[in-house]
């Protein structure tokens, strides 16, 4: 397709990746519309229609302001529970307001009932937008907020700059990871087993462009059909993920990286992690 050569052909900093088109979505026909846009004009159109589609619930989607501090600070520690309290602080939270960028869903009632802050900086020469604390009231779960205001953020993040967006997540945080890998098209691109206190994790990232915010989600169908015609331990590999040393060796010789996860068909069984040779990725 024109829209992935286009981003193949333009490839140059180290961050940027495509995953292959056969284990992708297809574009929407309005997904296509906007990408014959500019960048900013892209933008804005795209953050209309999350608006949109948030105010469909009957919340609102607006930016954090410094008077959030407190109700933030609150929504935080009891989203998150104890193992966070200590993690952000109050100062913590007014850092990422004025020097990045917060996004708060409430309902009519200005109840906060979801946040995702981000805060940028430059690192080996690249500009980077940092996502920290994405929190949805569980009473909400299942309607694809945290998706929305996370691709909001990229989208923001985009407009200011930024090159490539990164989060550190816990590496059995399943239901983020297959929001982030599969419907956001994020890619995890380290794997931290020495972080002490801070547990297994991963660091993944997605390049802020236009196609590659619209291009790298995957089709779990695909995936399948992937595995089915193509052959384990050259196309792919599966990896359970719980065997920390086939991650560990994989991302030590750099050479398969996660792209999907895929969920279990049995609820008690834990997701398989789907990764692709780097060569494949276009990563370096």
């Amino acid at each position: 397709m024109i829209y992935r050569e286009s981003i193949i052909t333009e490839m140059k900093p180290k961050y940027l990746f495509v995953k292959p088109e056969v284990v992708c979505k297809e574009l929407s026909e309005w997904e296509k519309d906007i990408l014959l846009l500019n960048k900013m004009d892209f933008s804005k159109a795209y953050k209309k229609k999350i608006e949109a589609e948030i105010n469909s619930f009957g919340l609102n989607l607006r930016m954090a302001e410094l008077a959030d501090i407190d109700p933030v600070y609150d929504f935080i520690i009891t989203r998150f529970a104890r193992e966070y309290i200590e993690d952000v602080s109050k100062y913590d939270i007014f850092r990422f307001i004025e020097y990045g960028h917060g996004l708060i869903i409430e309902d009519v009632h200005q109840q906060i009932l979801g946040c995702l802050f981000e805060v940028g900086y430059e690192k080996k020469q690249k500009k980077v937008s940092y996502s920290i604390r994405l929190g949805i009231d569980d009473s909400l779960k299942g309607n694809g907020l945290g998706r929305l205001i996370t691709v909001y953020s990229c989208l923001l993040a985009m407009e200011r700059g930024m090159q490539v967006k990164i989060g550190l997540i816990s590496f059995n945080n399943f239901r983020s990871l297959h929001i982030h890998v599969n419907q956001l098209g994020w890619l995890v691109d380290t794997f931290y087993h020495n972080l002490n206190s801070l547990g297994l994790s991963f660091e993944f990232s997605l390049p802020l462009t236009p196609e590659g915010l619209l291009i790298n989600r995957i089709d779990l169908e695909k995936v399948r059909i992937y595995i089915d015609e193509l052959q384990e331990g050259i196309d792919y590999l599966l990896i359970n993920s719980d065997d920390v040393e086939t991650i560990k060796s994989i991302y030590k010789n750099h050479s398969f990286l996660i792209a999907a996860i895929i969920n279990p068909e049995q609820e008690e069984d834990k997701p398989v992690f789907f990764a692709l040779p780097v060569e494949m990725l276009n990563a370096k």
